[in-house]
């Protein structure tokens, strides 16, 4: 018996150890979530106090850009718009608290601009001027219709349908997309209708049999991005065009700057110039004549160029700009944030904000 009682009581005491040691375990590992939680919930506060404060930095940036954009051409008397003048500049930094800033400006009217495939003809026959129908709460020029009986074909391309088109074919290594495709696709995401451009086009039929569907946007493009949403941008196609591509919130504006396009973007002076008598060496030279203070008049270009009458376009052209985007990041400890802010330049050299995005640098 007494035997008995004393195997019971050693079973006790292992139950009890067992039962011990699991809730020493217990408590351990709840107290090392509880240690890892509040590290998380430290390092996010963190991150997010940054974020705001790299923010805040961001928009005193664009400010100081905005007025240094305002007292770089008051200061200069050129009626052009060059890449020696003091508002073309490249990474600046500024040290701020706990990290740095850097910021670039850019002339917008250096790279094509995507919403001008709607500009018409007509329109820049008449000054670029634009006429206007309501379209997904804007404003947009009319696409020009063709008579009845007959569809949107090549015949009724618009200039910047043409230009993109040569671009393309230029940039391009994949030979299954066509020019042509891409830039009717390009113009049904932006008109205001649902008639496809041609037998290239693509409307909400097209797109809505896609998993997932969705529709064309029938407005103005907001960023370069947009293209791969569209029918045959590919991941390859949207990196090449890229550089050379860029959106404005006006269709009318098609002019390039010739003092401050970038000498990697021959091939779109030669979609636009789209001459068969004129080499790329012929128009690369002649960007690079333009001296330290650019070409003060269009036609001093096209003289450089030579064979006047065989240049197209030259309405598309230009030596000054009125669209610059700053380009900004800040960074404070392991947090960064990028914004990209849109001004356009009035009569008063006034800079408004036109568009702001923070994202992606």
């Amino acid at each position: 018996m007494r035997l008995g009682g004393l195997k019971a009581l050693r079973r006790q005491r292992g139950t009890v150890l067992i039962t011990v040691v699991l809730i020493a375990a217990f408590v351990i590992v709840l107290v090392m979530q509880s240690i890892k939680t509040v590290r998380y919930q430290k390092q996010l506060s963190s991150n997010l106090i940054n974020r705001d404060q790299a923010y805040s930095y961001l928009m005193g940036m664009e400010e100081l850009a905005k007025i240094w954009l305002k007292k770089a051409f008051a200061k200069s008397k050129d009626k052009n718009v060059h890449l020696n003048q003091p508002w073309a500049q490249q990474d600046i930094t500024f040290p701020i608290d706990g990290g740095g800033m850097t910021a670039s400006i850019k002339d917008m009217q250096s790279c094509f601009n995507l919403n001008s495939v709607l500009l018409s003809a007509d329109d820049i026959d008449a000054g670029s001027g634009t006429k206007t129908q309501t379209g997904g709460g804007q404003n947009l020029p009319s696409p020009q219709r063709p008579p009845a009986g007959e569809g949107q074909f090549a015949g009724d391309k618009t200039p910047g349908q043409e230009v993109f088109e040569e671009l393309f074919n230029r940039v391009n290594e994949d030979t299954e997309t066509t020019g042509q495709a891409l830039a009717a696709a390009l113009r049904d995401w932006i008109d205001a209708d649902l008639e496809p451009n041609g037998p290239d086009g693509a409307e909400d039929d097209y797109y809505q049999i896609m998993q997932p569907a969705y529709r064309t946007g029938n407005t103005l493009i907001a960023h370069a991005s947009e293209l791969r949403a569209m029918k045959d941008f590919s991941s390859k196609i949207y990196t090449a065009l890229l550089p050379h591509v860029c959106v404005l919130p006006d269709p009318s504006v098609n002019q390039i700057n010739v003092n401050t396009v970038s000498q990697d973007s021959t091939a779109l002076m030669m979609a636009i110039l789209s001459s068969r008598n004129m080499s790329e060496s012929k128009v690369s030279e002649a960007l690079n004549n333009g001296g330290e203070k650019g070409y003060e008049k269009i036609e001093d270009f096209f003289d450089a160029l030579g064979a006047k009458e065989q240049i197209n376009n030259k309405e598309m052209l230009t030596v000054t700009s009125d669209y610059f985007q700053m380009r900004a990041k800040a960074e404070i400890g392991n947090t960064r944030v990028a914004m990209k802010t849109l001004f356009k330049r009035d009569s008063d050299n006034n800079f408004r904000v036109v568009s702001r995005y923070i994202g992606k640098e």
